[in-house]
């Protein structure tokens, strides 16, 4: 097995790093390194599934090697060629993130490893791509933000119009002039529906607020005003109704019932 693996970089930031070169350093073995300790048998097995997941990845069936991979390097995390490969093949398909993450497990299992200079190399130029994808994501979505409003617009107003050309393919073209000027008359009346509706909802409104408004002030003037008034005479026919019983009462007394005639006789309905 080679002891070291040149990874080509890239001249600078802008550039691409080269992962299809690097993946072609990787060849298959014919026994495994010292410091991964297997049964015979079981070494066997581990080149066996190793040798193929390259040559299923060198012939374009990458899904496959990686699922190999995977579960050969879940159980062997140690066994550097096999988890730098899984690495690689990753960030060929552009997996950028989750080949940085494989390529620091690589060097977590192995750090004292043949491979690793060329693996932290690896797992350096996957984090460059990864940030510059998520660059790209993030200017393409707020591009796509900027215009969605404007190309809304446009679709809804009928400037912009779908047509086929020969193929069938749908392509956008600007409506014609005749098109553009019914389109703004309907924009105009609906506008002026929309206006009319408006309004009629704001003359509801300021009805409904002029009625709450007299409501509130009808109550706060039976609250503070009426209703004291209300109540002070209550009581004071109580305390009359209270006056006369004691009277009638004590009426054997002619004093007292001199004063409930003198009562009777000013206030003539007060007789029972």
């Amino acid at each position: 097995m080679e002891a070291k693996r040149s990874v080509p970089q890239a001249k600078n930031k802008a550039e691409s790093f080269d992962w299809e070169r690097v993946f072609s350093t990787w060849k298959p073995l014919t026994e495994l390194p010292p410091e991964l300790i297997a049964s015979e048998a079981e070494q066997e097995r581990i080149l066996s599934v190793y040798n193929r997941a390259l040559d299923q990845a060198v012939t374009g069936n990458t899904d496959i090697a990686k699922i190999a991979l995977d579960k050969l390097t879940a159980s062997w995390p140690q066994f550097a060629e096999a988890s730098s490969l899984y690495g690689v093949i990753l960030a060929r398909e552009r997996q950028f993130r989750e080949a940085e993450e494989q390529f620091e497990k690589v060097l977590l299992a192995s750090p004292d490893a043949a491979l690793s200079k060329a693996v932290d190399r690896c797992r350096i130029a996957a984090r460059e791509e990864r940030i510059r994808e998520e660059a790209r994501d993030s200017r393409r979505k707020k591009s796509e933000e900027l215009l969605m409003p404007v190309r809304a617009h446009m679709a809804k107003s009928g400037i912009l119009q779908r047509a086929a050309n020969d193929g069938g393919i749908g392509r956008v073209q600007m409506a014609s002039k005749r098109e553009q000027e019914e389109v703004y008359r309907l924009e105009e009346s609906d506008m002026s529906r929309s206006v009319r509706q408006h309004s009629s909802l704001v003359r509801l409104i300021q009805g409904l607020t002029i009625a709450i408004i007299a409501a509130s002030l009808l109550f706060l003037l039976f609250f503070f005003v009426l209703r004291p008034v209300i109540l002070r005479n209550e009581a004071r026919l109580e305390r009359l109704n209270w006056l006369e019983r004691v009277l009638e009462e004590q009426r054997d007394e002619d004093s007292i019932a001199e004063i409930l005639d003198m009562y009777r006789d000013t206030f003539p309905d007060t007789r029972r």
